[in-house]
């Protein structure tokens, strides 16, 4: 009963929170992973490029790549992108959620009560971004070949995407999924290199550049270029 009510305090909720959340994400994923589908796979467009090397399968032209930024040097330390996105926030949840108890586990041992929460979170954060780091250089050994193939956004360039929601113009890109070389399916925004062309559902376009976290392609006409 004490360790429920300990649990049950308002202060621990932040922390309860993130680890119902693993659960749920773990959940899903598992789900995923029965039906063939890699539910989460959107989640490594989102993060910007890491590793700057790239690897076409046919000649195309890709602007020049400038030096990693602060924040690129931040997230290759993190080794984000090493591992697909969904781990990562799975080893950030749960040490987290864990730092988090442990201590406000110290506290009600130290000073006869735990800290309030929105004290007890900045430190559980900052001490749980080296526990990623640690743990996504661990997945990265570990894990399947075909697990760990997060790859830079640019290496899908070259690749062919084909269009699943909506109609894609210039300005407008449309949802698209694209196979990167291990066979991981990735879903991202895509619109027509040319400005006078549109595309709808189902049309596959061949992916010639990258730019801020849209992909610009042309007309595939050969199921060779994949």
């Amino acid at each position: 009963m004490i360790l429920l009510s300990y649990f049950g305090e308002p202060a621990n909720h932040p922390f309860l929170v993130a680890l119902f959340v693993v659960f749920v994400l773990a959940a899903i994923e598992g789900v995923g992973l029965l039906i063939g589908a890699g539910i989460f796979g959107f989640l490594d467009g989102l993060l910007p490029d890491i590793d700057l090397g790239t690897e076409l399968d046919i000649d195309v032209d890709v602007p020049d790549m400038q030096t990693p930024s602060m924040t690129g040097q931040f997230l290759s330390w993190l080794r984000l992108g090493r591992v697909p996105v969904i781990f990562s926030l799975i080893v950030l949840l749960v040490a987290f959620g864990l730092i988090g108890l442990t201590i406000q586990g110290l506290s009600l041992s130290i000073f006869g009560s735990a800290l309030p929460a929105i004290v007890a979170v900045l430190p559980a954060l900052l001490l749980s971004i080296p526990v990623l780091s640690l743990g996504n250089r661990f997945l990265a050994l570990v894990l399947p070949r075909d697990e760990t193939s997060a790859i830079s956004r640019n290496r899908l360039i070259g690749k062919i995407a084909t269009i699943t929601l909506g109609e894609a113009r210039h300005d407008f890109p449309a949802q698209a999924k694209v196979t990167d070389r291990f066979g991981l399916t990735h879903y991202i925004m895509l619109a027509p290199d040319n400005e006078d062309e549109s595309y709808r559902q189902g049309d596959r376009l061949l992916l010639v550049r990258l730019h801020d976290n849209t992909y610009y392609g042309i007309q595939s006409t050969s199921n060779a270029l994949k």
